[in-house]
């Protein structure tokens, strides 16, 4: 049998990503699982690229996204009142999104990865590629895209 035990779920704090929360809530409380809800800052701003000059004002940049995003994270867990009957753990990561998903996806042994999706559109598909796309290529466990409902 297939249990699931840690669920992780990717945020960027969008209603996209509010609708997998709330899917991998479910799950969560129907198999007695743990949540991770992750979120990634993108490591492009230029600052971030002065790693050995500005160490200082760095530092400072990222205590501040950090204080953001645990705000961010507590917002939206409430939203959803079954987050307190369940255990979720918050954490924030720094780099490529894909791939510091990937690798905390392996470091906490996740079972399930859930994240939603925000249907780029082909031509940025293309181009980019998208975090979900790149997710399910290279996961290790079973991935779950939800997508926002069309009419809701």
């Amino acid at each position: 049998m297939f249990n699931i035990d840690n669920i992780m779920v990717p945020t960027d704090f969008s209603d996209y990503s509010d609708v997998a929360f709330k899917r991998a809530l479910d799950l969560a409380e129907a198999c007695n699982a743990k949540i991770h809800l992750i979120h990634v800052v993108a490591d492009s701003p230029d600052i971030f690229k002065l790693d050995r000059f500005n160490t200082e004002g760095q530092k400072k940049i990222m205590k501040d996204l950090e204080k953001n995003c645990k705000e961010s994270f507590e917002e939206q867990m409430d939203k959803f009142p079954q987050a307190k009957k369940v255990d979720v753990e918050t954490a924030v990561l720094r780099g490529i999104p894909s791939r510091e998903i990937i690798d905390m996806q392996k470091k906490i042994s996740a079972d399930m990865l859930v994240i939603g999706t925000h249907g780029q559109t082909a031509f940025e598909d293309f181009l980019f590629g998208n975090t979900a796309s790149k997710i399910i290529r290279y996961s290790k466990c079973s991935v779950l895209v939800v997508r926002k409902p069309k009419y809701s």
